[in-house]
């Protein structure tokens, strides 16, 4: 059984969207009424990949719906998601929100307690890895002054992942800075590839890709890196440079409020 005040922010976050029945919304999600109006009503407990789900379809932060907590710039359910962006942009100022970059998503399967889904194969290249146009599952359009002043990242340097699983955010301390959740977007900068200082990047581990904490082992010959998971079910490890590419530094997210 699901704690009530999960069910409850489910409840919430589904009639701020306009659902006007549970049943309502599970047919708009293509889930079995029975299954979506026990995660509802709190009788069944809904994962991760559920709640990235129903996140996404009623605009809402997964860290909300999940611990009710804040995200960056709010915590309630009818608060605009981040993807809207360049729209609201552009209903203010038409010239500023034209000048935004493309920017590709690739549906890799990034991160989170296991390795990515290998989806790599040719058209695409970023740092010795290159992809297929059939992995692009969309095109973000994000304005320039965000994309070159804010995070400093040049439009032909910068890809879009989607996370999945639960390693990037400590279970007991959900609100700490930096924690990433299922369904969040990272911005990767794929120039900068030294982890020198330590952070958060992408890396391509020989499976997929996957989103961890890097740092320079110092002393080592060959040089060697630590990955690590902020969620402590997951073990570190170790790996060459040559074992595990770096593609990026992870520079933004992109959540639904």
């Amino acid at each position: 059984m699901t704690e009530s005040g999960k069910a409850d922010r489910l409840r919430q976050a589904r009639q701020k969207a306009g659902f006007r029945s549970a049943t309502a919304a599970a047919a708009a999600l293509g889930a079995k009424p029975p299954t979506y109006t026990s995660h509802e009503n709190g009788t069944r407990d809904f994962g991760d990949a559920e709640a990235a789900r129903y996140a996404r379809a009623f605009n809402v932060a997964v860290q909300w719906l999940v611990f009710g907590i804040d995200g960056d710039d709010a915590s309630a359910p009818d608060a605009q998601p981040a993807a809207g962006l360049n729209e609201r942009l552009k209903r203010r100022d038409p010239k500023r929100a034209d000048a935004g970059h493309r920017v590709y998503e690739l549906d890799v399967r990034a991160g989170a307690g296991s390795s990515g889904v290998a989806a790599f194969a040719e058209n695409v290249t970023r740092n010795g890895v290159t992809v297929s146009k059939d992995v692009v599952s969309a095109e973000w359009s994000i304005p320039a002054d965000y994309l070159n002043g804010e995070l400093r990242i040049g439009a032909d340097k910068a890809w879009i992942v989607e996370v999945f699983g639960d390693s990037g955010y400590e279970p007991t301390n959900p609100g700490a800075p930096g924690s990433l959740f299922p369904g969040d977007r990272v911005i990767i900068d794929t120039s900068d590839t030294r982890p020198s200082p330590p952070g958060a990047f992408a890396v391509y581990d020989g499976v997929g890709l996957v989103i961890k904490q890097v740092e320079v082992i110092v002393s080592t010959d060959p040089v060697r890196l630590r990955l690590t998971s902020r969620n402590p079910a997951y073990e570190p490890y170790e790996v060459t440079v040559e074992e595990a590419r770096i593609i990026g530094r992870v520079r933004g997210r992109i959540s639904a409020m």
